[in-house]
């Protein structure tokens, strides 16, 4: 017979077995989200949010903002970080050691480091795509305060941008400056930057490079040119302080893609002068080189091309056409020209390669472009030319088919039509330069067309602005009927066009665009609705 008495001692007994054990001792750990510790459960540290209050429901307040640090030096840490790109290269770790692990607060950050990481951080090299300057960037950002809030800042802009044609109602100025958020993580890594934080000189110069490079991004897509063209002088002139005979890899990625938005600035600013580019451009190319090593090496030595090309157009032309300096130099850059053709058409069959599509590598297709207008701009460099350049149609078309290739094979990649920005220089300047310099009606109006077709920014050149002035000078141009390009007479011919993207108020802005006629004296204003 069951006895009540005898079940109650026995379940008294069972209930406090445990006392009779002793306890093992374990550290208290603090590194939980705040939902854990209040609940006083083990939590399992997944990142934004904890794994185990998705599972049972509950909403993940997020954790603290003390930092986590993760010796990367050490194999006996026992925390192992769950994003992606942690884990630093051996070049990083071996100089920077010790390195904090910063965590995501919220859904907002979580959303934009999210962004950051699988959609702005791809667009930062878009032309020239390298895994280890991305690795760099991802390393930094997660580890380092003021590059964290730089990213952030960079990552909600852009996001703004992409977003900015998915139908929802917007006014029509939000989609070019910033917001709240993305100011206060701007300004944030500003005041960490100025105060320090800590580490090594070598951490220190590098974490400020990534900086400078990240604002000049930010202040391109803000439309704040001024500050971006500032910050990218501040990180220029840190890079030439640099000592040369320096090795540290992560100070050679920084300085490289800083020296590379130096270079191609002036493809936008007349009286820009990249940082020794007379000395790279003597000791660039020599015939026994044989090949290029990559398409990297190969779009490195076109970029120094290009700057010379472009630095010796933006001269005053009447001074060109007088100084003997001049023509030797441009002498020079042919020669260079030929040279850099002959080593990429080796490289390419070597690698068996030529004749791969944009669909394979699109930077085939664009340094291809590349050198086709280089060769044709520095051909009708000098005043007084604009008819000279209805000789070059046949090269105008192909640098057409290169670039519809080029843009072809990104809006593949990407899967979308949404709006897209990268700090480098691309395609929108060649479509540019088509369709004003262009005269043939057909070529110009397919040139305005693949502008038109998905907004690009590449850096300061936007493509839906470049479509609308070039639109506007074939109206100017031809006037009524034209059908060949004998029929726009060297007077009616546009020599120079500059304009200005300004937004005021609730408004999507004007152009402020100038322009002055060949064989003609004056300067034309007027202001062009976007």
């Amino acid at each position: 017979m069951y006895s009540i008495t005898s079940a109650s001692e026995n379940t008294k007994t069972a209930n406090q077995a445990w006392r009779k054990r002793p306890r093992k001792f374990a550290p208290k750990s603090r590194r939980g989200c705040k939902t854990c510790k209040i609940r006083r459960v083990k939590c399992d540290l997944a990142r934004p949010s904890c794994l185990k209050c998705h599972s049972t429901g509950r909403t993940c307040d997020g954790y603290d903002e003390t930092t986590l640090t993760v010796h990367t030096a050490s194999a006996e840490s026992d925390y192992q970080p769950r994003q992606r790109h942690i884990t630093s290269p051996d070049s990083i770790a071996k100089v920077l050691g010790p390195l904090i692990i910063l965590p995501v607060t919220g859904t907002a950050q979580a959303g934009a480091m999210c962004f950051f990481e699988h959609a702005a951080i791809k667009h930062l090299s878009k032309y020239q795509p390298g895994d280890s300057w991305q690795k760099t960037l991802m390393f930094f950002s997660q580890t380092v305060p003021s590059v964290r809030h730089a990213a952030m800042a960079l990552a909600l802009l852009h996001r703004r941008h992409t977003h900015r044609d998915s139908g929802q109602p917007s006014q029509p100025s939000q989609s070019w400056l910033p917001d709240e958020a993305a100011l206060f993580h701007y300004n944030r890594a500003i005041q960490l930057l100025l105060h320090g934080e800590g580490g090594n000189s070598i951490q220190t110069t590098a974490t400020t490079l990534l900086v400078c490079y990240l604002f000049a991004c930010f202040d391109h897509l803000a439309c704040s040119y001024v500050q971006a063209i500032k910050h990218l002088r501040a990180g220029v002139e840190l890079s030439c302080n640099i000592d040369k005979a320096s090795t540290n890899t992560l100070i050679f990625q920084a300085t490289k893609q800083i020296r590379r938005l130096d270079m191609q600035a002036v493809m936008f600013l007349i009286d820009w002068t990249p940082v020794g580019v007379e000395e790279q451009f003597m000791s660039t190319l020599t015939p026994c080189d044989g090949a290029f090593v990559s398409l990297e090496q190969a779009a490195d030595h076109m970029q120094i091309l290009v700057s010379r090309v472009m630095s010796l157009r933006n001269t005053k032309q009447e001074m060109m056409d007088q100084a003997p300096q001049s023509n030797s130099c441009k002498e020079n850059i042919f020669q260079q020209l030929n040279i850099w053709l002959g080593l990429f058409e080796y490289m390419l069959q070597q690698n068996d390669t030529h004749g791969a599509d944009a669909d394979s590598n699109p930077l085939i297709s664009l340094l291809r472009m590349h050198y086709i207008m280089a060769w044709s701009l520095l051909s009708t460099a000098g005043s007084g030319r604009e008819l000279d350049y209805d000789e070059f149609l046949p090269q105008f078309q192909q640098c057409l088919t290169l670039a519809d290739d080029v843009a072809a094979a990104h809006e593949r990649c990407s899967g979308s039509s949404q709006p897209t920005f990268t700090p480098e220089v691309g395609i929108v300047p060649v479509l540019y330069m088509i369709g004003v310099k262009c005269r043939h009606p057909i070529v110009r109006r397919e040139a305005v067309s693949i502008l038109r077709r998905r907004p690009i920014r590449e850096a300061v050149w936007d493509s839906i602005s470049a479509a609308r002035v070039v639109g506007r000078v074939i109206e100017i141009e031809e006037g009524g009927m034209v059908r060949s390009m004998s029929q726009i007479p060297l007077w009616q011919r546009v020599e120079t066009v500059s304009w200005m993207h300004v937004v005021s108020g609730q408004s999507a802005g004007t152009l402020d665009m100038k322009y002055t006629f060949c064989a003609q004296e004056g300067t034309f204003a007027e202001s062009l609705v976007v």
